[in-house]
């Protein structure tokens, strides 16, 4: 049975986030993919020490059920405040970080704005880099910020993504099979406008951030363990890892048979990376 766990919600720089809370020891804040939410890492529950960890699982902001963060700036860096406010207002002032997928490259923005907050990051089938690199950052949701055209979107975007969105899912799920529960659960969530354009954001700051996080990715001191899939078909392993390997204190573990869903697929092989990881502390 696991521990029990606690929804609450928090303002930081004028946004609620919502997050969810389980365990009384170290403190681990975890970060979800893009599509995702605090429900991500609900496997975990099951089986982590809740004496030894607290876990710390928000849904990132536009994402669920926490507000979008309002970015009038287009910072790519922005969202790292939100971070650092929970390290500091839940997490006492240092974390653990757990990514997955995309929220690798989130904890990544957070170490290298915030270094004395992140003592060390797991990454889970990390997406930290695009296949294309020189993918340019969708103007869809400024677009979106006009009444008609806003307008426009919210009614045709939920309708013409659901076929690509149900695809992307089979293709985090393999070489498993995505059950009707999950899609009949997530797929309306995720095809939600408000969804698609948390998505996009965060797509965008990750391309507007992509070359300066790239090149500084040595300068991330702190013990690192890495979780791949080797059947991953969302984010090429040897792709990920070729530039993983710029971080000084990285350590790499593979799983031969899983593919991009690891936290839902092997929940125990991820906190086997969690332990490894604060044994290296």
């Amino acid at each position: 049975m696991g521990a029990i766990e606690q929804t609450t919600a928090i303002e930081i720089k004028e946004t609620r986030i919502s997050l969810s809370e389980a365990g009384k020891g170290e403190s681990v804040l975890f970060l979800h993919g893009n599509p995702g939410s605090r429900k991500d890492f609900s496997s975990l529950l099951d089986g982590f020490n809740a004496e030894k960890y607290r876990f710390h699982m928000p849904d990132r902001p536009g994402h669920m059920s926490s507000e979008e963060l309002i970015n009038d700036s287009s910072d790519p860096w922005l969202d790292t405040e939100i971070y650092a406010g929970l390290i500091d207002k839940k997490c006492g002032g240092r974390a653990v970080l757990v990514g997955y997928s995309l929220g690798c490259y989130i904890a990544c923005k957070v170490a290298l704005r915030y270094p004395e907050k992140v003592r060390g990051i797991v990454m889970l089938a990390p997406f930290v880099t695009p296949d294309n690199v020189s993918e340019t950052p969708s103007s869809l949701p400024e677009l979106a910020r006009g009444a008609i055209v806003g307008t426009l979107l919210g009614i045709l975007m939920p309708l013409l993504s659901q076929t690509k969105m149900q695809q992307h899912l089979e293709r985090v799920f393999a070489p498993g099979k995505l059950t009707d529960d999950y899609l009949d659960t997530w797929l309306p969530r995720y095809t939600r406008f408000e969804s698609l354009m948390a998505m996009m954001t965060d797509k965008n700051a990750m391309l507007r951030s992509l070359k300066e996080v790239h090149e500084r990715l040595p300068e991330i001191k702190c013990p690192v363990q890495v979780l791949l899939g080797e059947a991953d078909k969302v984010s090429a392993p040897e792709r990920q890892v070729a530039l993983l390997e710029k971080l000084p204190a990285v350590k790499f573990s593979r799983l031969p048979d899983a593919g991009h869903a690891l936290n839902l697929s092997n929940p125990l092989d991820c906190l086997k990376a969690l332990d490894n990881l604060f044994a290296s502390l």
